[in-house]
């Protein structure tokens, strides 16, 4: 069996490559790669060096990052387009998903050429890595065998939780204007697709009830479980993240500007580690706060976490489920999150963790946990227990696995796209 697997989102520097995003791939990928041989085309930078000897290099690179044997296939993404006004190039994404910024990089006659010339292989089954590396399949004419496709967030969600954190101005309403286009795509994207998988139970009821579309599964975010760690003594709280994701930009600033004080006055010695990549991102970063620590990417989690004693999720905005949550419960951490930051997931507030949104609720749990051992004891405990049921890897691989066997036992015949939806964007 020959599987083709398409992503717009690659990791660029495996050595740094532990983001959400990155880890929900690595799932799909494995699990695929149990399957037969896996084809992957990735759409990358423009940038980026895509000559045969630096596909060998890469292929490589990839194969051992992800312990799965490749045949790797690079296409440059489309380049975004400086020379016009930016109010000109938000309003013509209103018309449609094709030109909207992320989705027009994926969109135009080159991408499409990539995807076809990966058919001519004759995959068995082809799946697809999020929603802009569907724009390709959405607009080919060649006929398509089963086609998975891994939505992950719901996109027109995010965008719309996203511009309410803008400001005002009047271009911005532009993109207000891009979200039917969008949701067009999203459910284009899931009626073209035999399976489309979505990271939860709250956004598979949205899709299936309100939106009436058909074959969508849950497939969370997991991890691999770690051993469980002895609470520490020290008054530590921890925020992990990558900060060139804007949730996570301004989930820091709330942490650091708005809630941090707040706990030390009542726990002067309390200390905040803001750990992950590009922490530079980050208002308070060069003013460099007393009892703040800004680590920078951390190789070793273990030892991240055993000097943290409260795992701090404070996120406002955004879509899908936080990795880090789930990370921070399978590792038996007590944690205070927001209700966007909890969003998704099969945990229970106040009994797996603290739900608290404004910022002098989420400074006295923080403060409650930083002096109840027994507390803090009895949530981390439910936190493991909890992702250890719903979000262990290697049950959720062999899910994934599962899914996609079922399909293909079927025998479906390829499907083909009658006509075309829209012209490649030149």
């Amino acid at each position: 069996m020959r599987i083709l697997f398409i992503s717009s989102d690659a990791p660029t520097d495996l050595q740094t490559a532990f983001a959400g995003i990155q880890r929900r791939m690595g799932m799909f990928v494995e699990a695929l790669g149990r399957l037969g041989q896996l084809d992957v085309l990735l759409y990358v930078s423009p940038d980026m060096d895509c000559s045969p000897a630096a596909v060998v290099q890469r292929e490589q690179a990839l194969s051992n990052y992800w312990n799965i044997k490749i045949n790797l296939f690079l296409c440059p993404k489309s380049s975004v387009e400086t020379g016009s006004p930016k109010w000109m190039q938000r309003a013509t994404g209103i018309f449609s998903l094709f030109h909207q910024p992320g989705f027009a990089q994926t969109s135009s006659s080159e991408q499409v050429q990539a995807l076809e010339h990966c058919l001519r292989r004759q995959p068995d089954a082809l799946f697809v890595h999020r929603l802009h590396s569907m724009c390709p399949v959405l607009l080919t004419q060649q006929p398509l065998p089963p086609v998975f496709f891994d939505l992950d967030d719901i996109e027109h969600i995010k965008q719309i939780r996203w511009l309410k954190q803008l400001t005002s101005r009047p271009t911005n309403w532009l993109y207000y204007l891009q979200t039917p286009a969008l949701c067009w795509g999203e459910q284009r994207a899931i009626r073209q697709a035999t399976r489309t998988f979505i990271c939860s139970k709250r956004d598979c009821v949205y899709l299936t009830q309100r939106w009436r579309l058909p074959n969508v599964t849950v497939v969370p975010n997991a991890i691999a479980i770690p051993e469980s760690q002895f609470l520490p003594p020290e008054p530590t709280l921890m925020l992990l993240g990558t900060y060139t994701y804007t949730p996570n930009i301004h989930a820091a600033d709330f942490l650091i500007e708005q809630v941090f004080p707040k706990i030390q006055q009542q726990v002067p010695e309390a200390k905040l580690i803001i750990a992950g990549r590009k922490p530079e991102s980050i208002r308070a970063f060069a003013k460099a706060p007393p009892n703040v620590e800004f680590t920078g990417f951390v190789n070793d989690l273990d030892a991240l976490y055993r000097r943290s004693r409260v795992a701090c999720n404070p996120i406002s905005f955004g879509g899908g489920t936080r990795v880090k949550m789930v990370e921070a419960a399978a590792y038996g951490k007590p944690i205070v999150a927001t209700r966007i930051g909890a969003e998704g997931l099969e945990m229970i507030p106040d009994k797996d963790f603290l739900l608290r949104d404004s910022a002098t609720e989420f400074a006295a749990a923080c403060v409650e946990l930083l002096k109840n051992d027994d507390l803090c004891d009895r949530l981390g405990k439910n936190a493991r227990a909890a992702a250890i049921q719903h979000y262990d890897r290697a049950n959720i691989v062999t899910l994934i696995q599962q899914q996609i066997q079922s399909v293909l036992k079927q025998n479906l015949m390829p499907i083909a796209i009658p006509t075309q939806l829209n012209p490649p964007v030149s």
